[in-house]
């Protein structure tokens, strides 16, 4: 039972590494067409502010992804405390993952760093690379039945 419990830790650290290079690949990309975009646009004041947005919200989306991971297989793996402390703990570590998103979100927002639509676009990346990792795992899922 032990060594089943290795491979299913392995596979859902393989799972998340393959879905942090398809973020890091998807923000690349998005920062280089906006880029690019704003660029060939011209009379274009602030060109930066788009492909600052994709890159923000990308690294920002990969930061929340990594860190509800990291709870998620705390959770699972139960590594840090028994149950009954565990959960408080997770808890508490989610509450304030999103504060801190949320705090940076609307000081964001607030201060317009960035483009609105170019960060929406970059947190949605990643979301966009979980779908790519779960539909690179269909046909696998097919074989073994």
């Amino acid at each position: 039972m032990d060594n089943e419990m290795q491979q299913h830790h392995q596979t859902v650290l393989n799972i998340i590494k393959n879905i942090s290079i398809k973020t890091s690949i998807a923000v690349a990309a998005g920062t280089a067409v906006a880029l690019a975009y704003t660029l060939l646009k011209t009379g274009e004041s602030s060109w930066w502010s788009i492909p600052a947005g994709v890159l923000f919200g990308g690294v920002l989306g990969l930061l929340n992804f990594r860190w509800l991971a990291f709870a998620v297989e705390r959770k699972l793996m139960k590594k840090i405390l028994p149950p009954a402390p565990q959960n408080h703990f997770i808890m508490i570590l989610n509450g304030t993952k999103l504060a801190a998103i949320f705090i940076v979100l609307f000081v964001v927002m607030k201060w317009q760093l960035v483009n609105i639509f170019g960060m929406i676009i970059g947190l949605s990346l990643c979301f966009c690379a979980i779908i790519w990792e779960g539909l690179m795992w269909i046909p696998q899922a097919r074989n073994k039945e």
